[in-house]
């Protein structure tokens, strides 16, 4: 029985120790990618940035895209984490939740709009990458949705909803790489106010006008 805890210990401590290293060839890949761009980012220079072998980095990843793919949705969970928190009452709270996240910190943060503006043209077209972002997307557009029709005072069509978020996330990721390569925050403010304006008509004005009516009748 000890025997049996012991291996059981053992083999969580090696798992723990796995995933550090994976995390530090992560890092150590969006570190190269945010100093020196896409181009600097090879296995010997990625092997001797996170102090492993290069026969180590291909046991924690099958190849260097892996690990690309890796550093890109470490990035994006980073930035875009933020939207994820948060129970906001109707579909205008939600943006301004959103507003705060991209210019208090998205934006801000020129190491990840680097790394975003690097990689997000280059994955596109990888197959595996755009299965991994469909998958992704998909489950931050399904929870986020279920907080949020639970959250809000009105009945929201959550189909609707969900196409909604799922807009906001692929405009987030274009304004991070506009904003990187231009960076130029008047314009990026002048976009996002347009933006918002458009989804609130579509989505927003249904959703605060049957708030509204609820005040009113409570009012009343």
């Amino acid at each position: 029985m000890a025997s049996t805890t012991s291996q059981n210990t053992s083999a969580r401590g090696g798992y723990a120790v796995g995933q550090r290293t994976r995390d530090d060839i992560i890092h150590a890949a969006c570190d190269i990618i945010a100093e020196q761009g896409y181009d600097a980012l090879t296995v010997a220079a990625l092997a001797t940035r996170a102090g492993i072998s290069k026969g180590g980095l291909y046991h924690h990843f099958e190849r260097m895209g892996d690990i690309v793919i890796a550093a890109y949705e470490e990035t994006a969970k980073d930035l875009l984490g933020g939207l994820r928190q948060g129970s906001p009452k109707n579909f205008d709270e939600y943006l301004d939740q959103v507003e705060s996240v991209v210019f208090e910190r998205l934006l801000k943060d020129k190491k990840s709009l680097r790394i975003i503006s690097e990689l997000y043209p280059r994955l596109m077209f990888d197959p595996s990458f755009m299965e991994t972002r469909k998958a992704s997307f998909s489950n931050m557009v399904q929870t986020m949705s279920e907080v949020f029709a639970t959250s809000f005072r009105s009945e929201v069509d959550r189909d609707e909803l969900g196409m909604a978020i799922n807009t906001v996330g692929v405009f987030l990721i274009g304004l991070a790489v506009q904003h990187g390569a231009i960076y130029d925050p008047d314009q990026s403010r002048a976009l996002w106010r347009w933006f918002r304006g458009m989804l609130n008509d579509k989505v927003g004005t249904q959703a605060t006008k049957a708030v509204t009516a609820d005040s009113e009748q409570s009012s009343a």
